[in-house]
């Protein structure tokens, strides 16, 4: 944290060391101490400190600021998970989290304390080197909004020698475009170099509110600053906000410095010209200061991040400026969103190839389209589907365009999704006709929580689906008379802290007693390919074989544009039927005494496979040919790939899940 002088940057804290020294007489030559003589305190004036009290009002704001922001890239967002943690700080120093849980919950929540203790480690926030511990006492704690906490650094050293002592309220609170971070000092804090206070900030009020759709931000103050070099107390009143586009210099704002007297020192921002200086106005006397010699980029940074380098105004400035979720990059929710704010309104967002969408970066490469919302300066990017838990992903880079028609290239990090939750929702089949009472279930879901997951099923089409046991891992429902179309089924599964996952099942309408044959293969079924197919009458043709010489046989060809084929069979002396067959090996090479089966299809096959089938309806007509069949079936191809479900329906009223 640095505090700043009148003409070249250095830190606040420096500048009030030296300032001291000067107000007890300064120092003599040599390296022996030399002894103030003993002065009477000269009465409170800023006739000759304008720029030192100017400079000392707004590095306390900015300086206030980081200690909030170090809070807020402490806590917020990420408390839902290893409340206790340690790890590595940028420059290779450490850190350690602990929780202090109040309520047994194992998250943090209202009532907890959390302790961070740093060793050497280079914080961003503070802007600096850091040892020691913060604490936090979290009054009311909300990831997705909200937190109210105080802070006490007391024990945190920053660049060897400053201390804040004493303690910071912070209180924030989000909704959809805006935000409202409010600080107040309850037990007043002092600024300590190696021990000694220079200044003490008591009664302050620090409001920074954010508006992400307009790209601005607004800061005022009020309270008292006790100074000891200038061996008095002044007060800050903000007149008009410090405000302007984030990561750019105020082009709005006034403040007030007073002491109890009547001098006033006045502390105004410029709007074009001069935009990287502020004015400082005391009675007659006028001159400017650079708001880099006062301030770190806390009072001009956006959602907790500090701004590396601070542009002057101009109207015209286009560019990111942050994204607002950073601190879930690896924990990513599966449903989250990129929230992107650029420094002016957007008008427009162009994929650099293809549509816009989520690239999973390792096998089985999910892609998941991604709908894109403007909001003036605010991107929300968000996958149509839910990602799939503990994966990495990354997204299309794509060009930005302002309303003032300048662009801007942008491409933003990979995410790792978070693991949670990991949702395993499965279905009997993803389909459904008339008669139907599927049964869907989410009992296989990972649970990586402290403690135990509720579920709630819904339907999101409108069919009028009732589910038997709406709140259970499992659940079942008739499907309604009059349901002739796509059912969409969606499970919301959350943690005992709040955390949820949502999972969406389709099952397809298909006509009663068409024919008809489908599989849902997993993801590393080769034969399948990892797909859910659907194969009817309107797009192929069925060809039914069975022997007269081999009643153990039957087989099931499908055309289309690729060919499929089903093959079953009974142990050679027996006539296949209705019944289940269970241990089959590739036909036709099983045993004689044991059942075959091999499903097949797009030139893909199994050299070995085990499975099993149920032969539910079978018979035939006058002729020999099939007439009726029902058959569910399963294959692991090569014996150890993950298992391939299918079914095949011809006449038959046999339901497609029981």
């Amino acid at each position: 944290m640095k505090y700043a002088p009148i003409n070249y940057k250095t830190p606040l804290l420096s500048l009030l060391t030296v300032s001291l020294i000067s107000a007890c007489g300064g120092g003599g030559g040599g390296s022996d101490p030399v002894t103030p003589p003993v002065q009477v305190t000269p009465p409170v004036s800023l006739a000759d400190y304008a720029g030192e009290a100017s400079g000392i009002s707004l590095s306390s704001v900015d300086s206030l600021l980081q200690l909030s922001f170090l809070a807020h890239n402490s806590l917020f967002t990420t408390a839902h998970i290893n409340a206790n943690r340690e790890g590595s700080c940028i420059n290779g120093g450490i850190y350690e989290q602990t929780l202090t849980d109040n309520d047994d919950n194992s998250v943090i929540s209202a009532g907890d304390q959390v302790t961070v203790t740093y060793r050497e480690c280079y914080l961003d926030s503070l802007n600096g080197s850091t040892d020691g511990s913060v604490r936090y006492d979290v009054t009311a704690f909300n990831e997705q909004s909200d937190y109210d906490i105080t802070i006490d650094a007391s024990s945190l050293t920053v660049d060897d020698n400053v201390n804040l002592v004493g303690s910071l309220r912070v209180n924030y609170q989000r909704e959809e475009t805006q935000s409202v971070m409010t600080l107040s000092t309850p037990t007043g804090i002092d600024v300590d170099i190696d021990g000694d206070t220079i200044i003490s900030l008591s009664n302050m009020e620090i409001v920074k509110r954010e508006d992400f759709a307009e790209a601005q931000y607004s800061v005022s103050v009020d309270g008292d600053i006790r100074d000891e070099a200038l061996d008095g107390t002044y007060s800050l009143s903000q007149v008009t906000p410090f405000s302007g586009y984030f990561d750019e210099f105020p082009n709005e704002g006034e403040l007030t410095i007073s002491t109890g007297g009547t001098e006033s020192v006045t502390v105004e921002a410029n709007f074009v010209e001069n935009s990287p200086l502020f004015d400082v106005k005391y009675k007659d006397d006028f001159f400017s200061m650079y708001w880099n010699d006062a301030i770190e980029g806390a009072i001009t940074g956006i959602n907790g991040q500090i701004t590396q380098n601070i542009a002057e105004f101009r109207s015209d400035n286009f560019t990111s400026v942050s994204m607002l979720n950073q601190n879930t990059i690896s924990n990513f929710g599966l449903k989250d969103s990129y929230q992107l704010v650029f420094s002016r309104p957007v008008e427009s967002i162009v994929a650099d190839y293809g549509e816009m969408s989520f690239q999973s970066e390792s096998w089985p490469y999910d892609e998941v389209t991604a709908s894109v919302e403007i909001n003036g300066a605010l991107v929300t990017i968000t996958p149509e589907e839910s990602l799939m838990a503990d994966s990495f992903y990354g997204l299309s880079s794509f060009l930005v365009t302002s309303t003032n028609q300048q662009s801007f290239s942008m491409y933003v990090p990979s995410v790792q999704t978070r693991d949670d939750i990991i949702p395993v929702v499965t279905s009997q089949t993803h389909l459904y006709r008339f008669n139907d009472t599927p049964t869907l279930s989410a009992g296989d879901t990972g649970n990586n929580t402290n403690g135990e997951l509720t579920y709630q099923w819904q339907e999101l089409s409108d069919s009028g689906v009732v589910f038997e046991t709406p709140n259970a891992a499992s659940t079942t429902f008739t499907v309604p008379e009059t349901a002739d179309s796509e059912l969409t089924i969606e499970v919301v599964i959350t943690s005992e802290y709040g955390y949820s996952v949502n999972e969406k099942v389709v099952l397809e309408y298909v006509d009663p007693f068409g024919t008809i044959l489908s599989f849902d293969s997993p993801e590393g079924d080769f034969v399948g390919g990892g797909e859910q197919r659907l194969f009817t009458e309107n797009e192929g043709v069925f060809t039914f074989i069975s022997p007269e010489d081999a009643p153990h046989y039957l087989s099931v060809d499908y055309q289309t544009d690729d060919w499929w084929t089903l093959d079953l069979a009974a142990p050679t002396d027996e006539v296949l039927g209705v019944g289940v067959y269970e241990g089959a090996t590739r036909w036709p090479f099983q045993s004689p005494t044991g059942p075959g089966l091999d499903f097949s299809g797009a030139s893909r096959g199994c050299n070995r496979l085990s499975g099993r089938f149920e032969i539910l309806e079978l018979s035939y007509d006058e002729s020999g040919n099939v007439e009726t069949l029902a058959v569910n079936f399963e294959q692991n191809c090569e014996e150890t790939m993950p298992t391939l479900k299918g079914l095949v329906r011809h006449n038959s009223s046999v339901p497609l899940n029981q």
